[in-house]
């Protein structure tokens, strides 16, 4: 898995001014991307947008589903749980839930005989609905997260002394 968190902002030019005074944001995106390694419904549905397999007959246990020519949007919450082991007594859970998300990019699917199929899909955070700012949400029961940082000035000390 790989979170990718990218944000865009534009410097505002002054008067005898070198460097910015302040910036202006105008583009952020947070996208999760995968290699899914099973062939299963969710997962070509995701990857062809929307794709739904329909047995051809009842009891012939053969399905089949159309790719389409017009690509369309497949809206979903994602949710991404992984565990962190520090130690063989020591772990940390950790899940990151997306509410809206949608696939921005399909990379090339790979399978051969000696390697099971291989799915990478890439999913992108979409604007939050009602008046919320959240993206994402993370869960932990890690308390490294709440460390703070070190005083201004510190790390300066340290490497000098």
């Amino acid at each position: 898995m790989t979170m990718k968190r990218a944000v865009e902002k534009t410097g505002t030019e002054h008067w005898q001014q070198l460097t910015p005074a302040r910036y202006i944001y105008t583009k952020q995106e947070l996208t999760v991307s995968s290699v899914f390694q099973e062939t299963k419904g969710i997962v070509l549905s995701a990857y062809f947008g929307g794709l739904v397999f329909a047995e051809t007959a009842a009891g012939s246990k053969k399905y089949r589903a159309e790719i389409s020519s017009v690509p369309k949007g497949d809206e979903r919450a994602l949710c991404v749980d992984w565990i962190d082991y520090v130690s063989a007594t020591q772990a940390y859970h950790h899940r990151l839930y997306v509410p809206r998300a949608e696939v921005s990019e399909t990379q090339d699917a790979q399978w051969s005989r000696t390697q099971e199929a291989r799915w990478g899909l890439t999913f992108a955070a979409l604007a939050p609905i009602g008046g919320s700012t959240a993206l994402a949400v993370w869960l932990t029961d890690d308390p490294a997260v709440l460390l703070a940082a070190p005083a201004s000035g510190s790390l300066q000390e340290k490497e000098a002394g």
